[in-house]
């Protein structure tokens, strides 16, 4: 998709840095993650700003391991520069493969990254096959169907149809989007029903409502997957610059100074 330096460029990192993102993260970690002797994963790392939570959070505590997954080699360069500690090791994988690269854990979590897994199912089966009974899994999302507040649902068509014309009027052609691959949003039901299936049981399902700041919605642009989802076939360049035009436009047409959006946030048991 993009070299390192582009990755880089076009990263997570400045919506992740946020303090309300933050908060949505540190949320699960302190209800999942115990200062206790314990495997933990951090499935889908990036970075390493959830695995320096869980860091956080297990303290001292001796015998106590840290393993962070992500298939981005340039996140993980990254995870590891940012967090040097001796029980913390970063390998390359998915969810998918989780069984191959662990074979056994009393803790993992899955932050902000569950929506892009098409097939939820097996890698579900996956996380209950390194869990023994009563291993906890944690899992958050704002990209589920009840994720919009009141009537901000408009918004964001708003935004990518402003983005849309920002580009044409620079005479960029704009593919017709395929949705055959487009990100299935699920209801809160639904997430309960597939962790049920794989012999996850509920024990925790809160909606946290969130004011996204204004600065955040800009970092959110400059984010390749963001980019490639919301325009498709788009350079990224152009993409990011277009969805920034598009984004202040749909603000001021709505009089808005934050957005409001609920953040899901899950724990189950494993049975």
């Amino acid at each position: 998709m993009t070299d390192d330096a582009g990755s880089e460029r076009y990263s997570f990192s400045p919506f992740a840095s946020h303090q309300f993102f933050t908060g949505v993260n540190r949320w699960l970690v302190d209800r999942v993650v115990r200062p206790a002797p314990e495997v933990v994963v951090d499935l889908g790392c990036g970075p390493g700003a959830v695995t320096k939570l869980i860091v956080e959070r297990i303290g001292d505590t001796p015998g106590a391991r840290v393993i962070g997954i992500d298939p981005s080699t340039s996140a993980l360069a990254r995870a590891r520069a940012d967090v040097p500690d001796a029980r913390v090791d970063f390998h390359e994988g998915t969810a998918e493969c989780l069984s191959q690269l662990v074979p056994r854990a009393d803790v993992v979590v899955f932050l902000n990254a569950i929506h892009l897994v098409a097939d939820k199912a097996p890698m579900l089966a996956e996380i209950r096959k390194i869990l023994p009974a009563g291993g906890r899994f944690a899992f958050n999302s704002t990209f589920f169907t009840g994720a919009y507040e009141g009537n901000t649902s408009g918004f964001y068509r708003r935004w990518v149809v402003r983005a849309i014309q920002s580009l044409k009027e620079r005479g960029i052609v704009v593919p017709k989007p395929d949705r055959s691959g487009a990100m299935q949003w699920l209801t809160p039901e639904e997430y309960g029903a597939l962790c049920a299936a794989a012999g996850l049981r509920l024990t925790t399902l809160e909606l946290l409502l969130v004011e996204l700041p204004r600065q955040c919605l800009v970092d959110i642009c400059r984010f390749s997957l963001f980019i490639e989802g919301a325009l498709p076939g788009v350079p990224l360049e152009e993409g990011s610059e277009a969805l920034q035009v598009g984004l202040a436009q749909a603000l001021d047409e709505m009089n808005l100074t934050t957005l409001p959006r609920y953040w899901l946030e899950v724990i189950a048991e494993a049975v």
